[in-house]
This record gives C-alpha cells, sequence and structure tokens, in this order.
C-alpha cells in the first residue's frame, strides 16, 4: 500500500483543508517520530512471512508514531490518516483501518488509492448492512451529488453560474435565440449544484458518523447493559453508523439500513 513522507503530508496539510493545531511537539520531534514510524513499517513489510509475530510487533510500534503524530503533534490532513488506515488494514484491525480511512476521506474524498483501501477494509467487516432502499435510490438518481466531491462540485457551481451571466448577457445585447435556453439551462444546473452542495453542509453540521471499533459488541435497546439485546448477532469492528444521540457513556446509533440500537461510548470511535 502507497504511503507519503512528512514533507508531503505537512504540505498536504495546508493544501488540502488539513491542519496543524497547537501542539506538545516540535518539529524536530514530529521529524524523529515519522522517521522511526516509517522504518518501523519498512521492517515490518520485510518480516511479514518469515517472523509475523515481529512484522506484528513493528507495525504496532509504526502506529504507534504515526498515531502520536496526530494525537501530540496536533498534525491532521488525508494522507497521514491514510498512512495509518494502512498500518491498521495491515494489523488485521478493520474497525481502526476504516476509522482511519474514513478521517483521510475528509480531506481527500477522491483519492482513487484511498478508496480502494476502503472498499478492501469494507470488504472484510463480517457485518453485511445494505443502504436502506430509499438511499440506494437516492444515490442512483443523484449519483453526481454521491460521486463528486464537495469541492469539485463547488468548481462546478462557479462554472456554471459564470456562464449563466456570460449567456443572459450575451442574450440581453443580441437577442440571440439560442442564447436563452443556454442561459436558462446553466441557471438549472446552478440550481442543482447550489442545492447539493447546502444540503451537504447542512447534514455536515446537523449530523456525526462513527465506527465500531470492538472486535463484538451487542447493540441495546436502552443506555444500559440491562436493556435487552437489540439483534440476535453482536456488531462486529468495522460497522459504520451514524449519531443520534450521547447519553451517559453510550452511543444512540443509526445503521445504514435504518436499524437503531444502543452500544457503549468506549467501543467505538466517532470520525
Amino acid at each position: 500500500m502507497k504511503k507519503y513522507p512528512l514533507i508531503l503530508l505537512m504540505i498536504l496539510a495546508a493544501l488540502l483543508g488539513g491542519t496543524m493545531k497547537a501542539n506538545a511537539l516540535d518539529k524536530a520531534e514530529v521529524w524523529n517520530l515519522y522517521r522511526e514510524g516509517e522504518s518501523s513499517f519498512r521492517q515490518a513489510t520485510d518480516f511479514l512471512e518469515k517472523d509475523p509475530t515481529k512484522a506484528r510487533d513493528l507495525f504496532e510500534k509504526a502506529a504507534l508514531c504515526f498515531e502520536t503524530i496526530h494525537r501530540e503533534g496536533g498534525i491532521e490532513n488525508g494522507k497521514l490518516f491514510y498512512n495509518i488506515g494502512n498500518i491498521y488494514f495491515r494489523l488485521g484491525e478493520i474497525g481502526r483501518a476504516i476509522l482511519s480511512y474514513r478521517k483521510a476521506e475528509r480531506f481527500i474524498p477522491n483519492d482513487i488509492n484511498l478508496q480502494q483501501n476502503l472498499s478492501a477494509a469494507r470488504a472484510r467487516c463480517p457485518d453485511r448492512i445494505e443502504s436502506k432502499p430509499q438511499t440506494q435510490l437516492l444515490r442512483t438518481l443523484f449519483f453526481w451529488h454521491y460521486d463528486l466531491s464537495g469541492p469539485a462540485r463547488s468548481w462546478l457551481f462557479a462554472a456554471c453560474f459564470g456562464l449563466l451571466w456570460l449567456f443572459a448577457g450575451l442574450y440581453l445585447s443580441w437577442r440571440k435565440p439560442l442564447l436563452r435556453p443556454l442561459a436558462g439551462g446553466f441557471a438549472v444546473l446552478s440550481l442543482f449544484l447550489a442545492i447539493s452542495l447546502g444540503v451537504e453542509a447542512y447534514g455536515q453540521s446537523t449530523s456525526r458518523s462513527g465506527v465500531v471499533l470492538e472486535h463484538e459488541v451487542i447493540g441495546r435497546k436502552g443506555d444500559s447493559a440491562t436493556f435487552e439485546p437489540t439483534f440476535k448477532e453482536p456488531l462486529h469492528a468495522g460497522v459504520e453508523f451514524n449519531l443520534l444521540e450521547e447519553r451517559k457513556g453510550w452511543l444512540h446509533i443509526e445503521l445504514a439500513d435504518g436499524r437503531q440500537c444502543w452500544i457503549p461510548e468506549t467501543a467505538a470511535e466517532l470520525i
């Protein structure tokens, strides 16, 4: 799986929407951690066949280094989360791999390698939870909303809006019959794209998603271990959900198929 060097991670933090928060590590410490993590990752790859136990120890060391860069170094960007996801994928920790890939997706949603690895990780999740029929229909009808990233739709909106005013101005000046439907067409496209961006912004401000990290967790009908299980089978690491409510160490979640349950807060992490 492709990895990215530290200098690229730091540049992309600025250029691709990443952040560098106030942190407890200086640049030299971050660099040392990165070199240590990268070295451990390379060694782990070399030991995969001849000494799997040693390889796992080295992968765990690499994960710790990169996680420390994020948590204590304050660096957040898509490439860093992508690298962390790759390590957890190698370790077989599918929940943490999906979580890291989903975090990376916030910054680099159209990265081909990221999408391939995220799909591979999802395929390893024991639970097969299909989206609600309504969601599948919406994804089919409004494929451009789901398949194009926010930045791509923003650029398209700006282009369509500019062309709308261009053709409208030309029509008012020349009264050519062809210019009027062109202006109308770009007006409709601009409206659809504006609605798409508005819906996405509203969804991001009102909902949060997360991933189950524990190997198995029982979904319950209420916010206590005394409530009955909601499902016959437990949920497994890698299950993705939308957060409905937080209460006293418990999360009220909704799965992709619309089913709801409560799980302990410690069993999952929000994106």
